[in-house]
């Protein structure tokens, strides 16, 4: 008898930001990434080649083995020039009419609704979608049950959004119960508000993040986590005027109050200079919107009389509301979804076309969100192995024996029609000018005409780029790269596998002192690493899957010992470079989590704040914030079993069953997705150990 050919569901979901993809094999994810994981670029959307190829390598497929495909986004997105609309990076392997797999399009919230649907624990529950907004009401597909603004006129479809959206789903499928729609607008007299989608909870505090925190580009996605990290600071007394206002179940937000603040973060100095005026404003834009949701939600629940409640969109990042929702509303069990913001399309989709297009029947996922493809022992063996940082000495010989046969690396047929000059700093030693022409590429000392792009940068970093060891985005955010002109062109015209099998072999040739990784493969890490981190030591800790969503749950985390009075300044300035008012979370044993924390029930995804028990304040200062709080993680064996393992055995050696666990990456830099990425952050911070595996690296 013939085996039953798997049935392949791939979702991808095409957000400007935090873009992402997702397989499902007979119903059942079996791998997912975010694009920034790939390309190394925080918060990475738009084009999902790069995710797409990991989902189908990981799994040894092609496209054509796929039964369906299904994404999230607008009509535009067959477009030609879809690229170069949110600079991706090429035609898009998913083409319609390319291959002999359909390929259909849902709208936002349903993608997040579907997204809840495939990973929470409940045969029958309400859920609720609130981010900064949606799709817009022209292209949604889920325009049933009670629709605001009710009557609209065609020509302005396109400029309603949706802000948030209620659905009731059971055995018998998804309903839509509730959709509130409003116009994106531009105000540039508010500081505050100079794009808005009127009245969104979630855009809101979007905004006032980015007004408190800086930077309007894709770094407002990155600042609503600070803001909900940075409002214990802040005075309750300052600011007291009402935000919002509630009316026959739909929330408003108030706009006499928003002339007053005209005065935006500027840059980091700027924020430290004025933190108290920022932490102030943290702390009533938080409170305001905790009670904005808290209300949608109570109102929500009349017209569904619902006991279970699954939470998505953005805003079900924010730990401080989620630990709030079961207080505060009739709601009995609360799911959240670990990647509740746009990173969770790619899952939604996938799981829609397996519910709803190919009508098969809902498999419960086991609680597992860590989705990333498995790194073989052998894999980690051999990126130890490759992994060179070298002494310097011979770096000039190194760079110049590989500037003199470039040629070989060349793509000729990536080059451009006419020809470019591209300049190469290296900052100890000379400048190469690389003249790309006649499909080949000459090096000059000097040249007349100015180049189309101009890189600085040191010798040991170039090195580095040329093994694949860091990424330009990489580069730039660590300050190790100055850019001018035209990258891409330079990198596209340049076969990176090449390039990297070269430089290996000049390595080999002149690094007369190369430095060997030190390490060793251990037959009881668990014990080990627990010693270590009994004794003080921070640790990198790799391990199977990577994570999907932006926290780290015991895959790719940075761990250490609570205990330590001086860890969150340690891992803030020396391991993470980041703010020193972030905090840092504990993970706890479920079975112990009400000898240290005032919690009641599961927090598997680091999505509850919770209050310290006052006698363990002083005992496990490094995960305490500043309001006695911390957002937890509840651990268990079922399918978290060696970082159980790990747990258990620090507690049986000091008697403590907490960890200080934060992601493994620094600021501005996403999670580490590979071995040779967690090597090289590995030996660019003060990290003492390194653990991938059963391997040991040591410094």
């Amino acid at each position: 008898m013939k085996n039953k050919k798997p049935i392949y569901v791939l979702g991808t979901g095409l957000s400007p930001h935090d873009g992402s993809a997702c397989l499902l094999k007979d119903g059942e994810i079996v791998v997912a990434i975010e694009k920034e994981r790939l390309t190394r670029k925080k918060h990475d959307g738009a084009n999902d080649n790069l995710a797409i190829n990991y989902c189908l390598n990981s799994e040894g497929i092609k496209i054509n083995d796929l039964t369906l495909i299904v994404q999230c986004g607008d009509s535009h997105i067959y477009l030609e020039d879809y690229h170069k609309m949110w600079g991706g990076n090429g035609k898009r392997l998913i083409t319609k009419g390319e291959h002999n797999v359909p390929i259909i399009s849902i709208s936002h919230h349903l993608a997040h609704a579907y997204n809840a649907i495939g990973l929470a624990p409940f045969d029958e529950m309400a859920i609720c979608i609130i981010d900064g907004f949606g799709q817009s009401m022209k292209y949604c597909i889920d325009l049933q049950g009670e629709i605001f603004p009710k009557k609209v006129s065609n020509d302005f479809l396109n400029v309603l959004f949706e802000k948030d959206s209620f659905y009731f789903y059971s055995k018998d499928g998804m309903k839509t119960i509730f959709k509130d729609f409003s116009c994106r607008k531009d105000f540039p007299h508010l500081s505050m508000f100079p794009f808005f989608v009127d009245h969104s909870i979630g855009d809101l505090y979007e905004q006032a993040s980015t007004y408190c925190l800086g930077n309007r580009s894709n770094e407002m996605f990155r600042q609503a986590g600070k803001l909900m990290g940075l409002a214990p600071y802040g005075n309750p007394k300052t600011y007291q005027t009402k935000i919002f206002q509630f009316e026959n179940g739909r929330v408003f937000v108030k706009d006499d109050w928003q002339k007053k603040f005209d005065k935006p973060c500027l840059d980091y100095e700027d924020f430290k200079n004025r933190f108290q005026y920022f932490a102030d404003i943290a702390y009533w834009i938080q409170k305001e919107t905790e009670n904005a949701i808290l209300n949608l939600l109570n109102e929500r629940f009349k017209i569904c009389n619902v006991k279970n409640l699954a939470y998505s969109g953005g805003l079900a990042l924010n730990a401080v509301i989620n630990a709030k929702i079961l207080d505060s509303t009739p709601f009995e069990n609360l799911y959240v979804t670990p990647a509740a913001g746009d990173n969770g399309l790619a899952i939604g989709c996938a799981y829609y076309g397996w519910l709803e297009i190919l009508k098969n029947p809902r498999k419960k996922n086991n609680g597992n969100t860590c989705f990333g493809k498995i790194y073989s022992s052998e894999e980690i063996q051999s990126a130890i192995n490759n992994f060179f940082f070298t002494d310097n000495i011979n770096n000039d010989k190194i760079i110049d024996n590989f500037f003199n046969v470039i040629s070989e690396c060349i793509i000729p047929k990536h080059l451009p029609k006419s020809d470019f000059i591209f300049q190469i700093k290296i900052k100890e030693y000379r400048i190469y000018n690389l003249v790309f022409n006649d499909k080949k590429c000459d090096v000059l000392k000097e040249i007349t005409q100015k180049p189309l792009g101009v890189i600085s940068i040191s010798s040991s970093d170039f090195i580095k780029w040329m093994l694949g060891s860091i990424t330009i985005p990489d580069l730039i955010t660590n300050h190790k790269l100055i850019v001018e002109g035209d990258i891409p062109n330079m990198e596209h015209s340049l076969d990176k596998n090449k390039a990297e099998s070269i430089m290996v072999k000049l390595l080999n040739n002149f690094s007369t002192n190369n430095q060997n990784v030190q390490y060793t493969k251990e037959k009881d890490i668990i014990s080990i690493t627990a010693d270590l981190l009994a004794a003080g030591y921070t640790i990198g800790w790799f391990q199977e899957g990577s994570e999907f969503g932006p926290r780290a749950l015991g895959h790719r985390s940075i761990l250490a010992d609570p205990r330590r009075t001086d860890i969150k300044d340690f891992i803030n300035s020396k391991v993470k470079f980041r703010e020193d008012f972030r905090p840092f979370a504990p993970s706890v044993l479920l079975e112990d989590v009400q000898n240290y924390f005032r919690f009641q029930g599961e927090s598997p995804y680091m999505l509850m704040i919770a209050q310290v028990q006052p006698e363990w304040r002083e005992k496990i200062p490094g995960v305490v914030h500043e309001d006695g709080s911390c957002r937890i993680q509840t651990v268990t064996e079922n399918w978290n079993k060696k970082y159980y393992k790990l747990l258990n055995k620090f507690k049986e050696k000091t008697g403590i069953g907490v960890l200080l666990n934060t992601s493994f990456n620094r600021r501005k830099m996403p999670i580490v997705e590979t071995p040779n990425e967690a090597l090289n952050f590995f030996y660019e911070c003060d990290l003492d150990f390194l653990v991938m595996g059963d391997f040991l690296i040591r410094k």
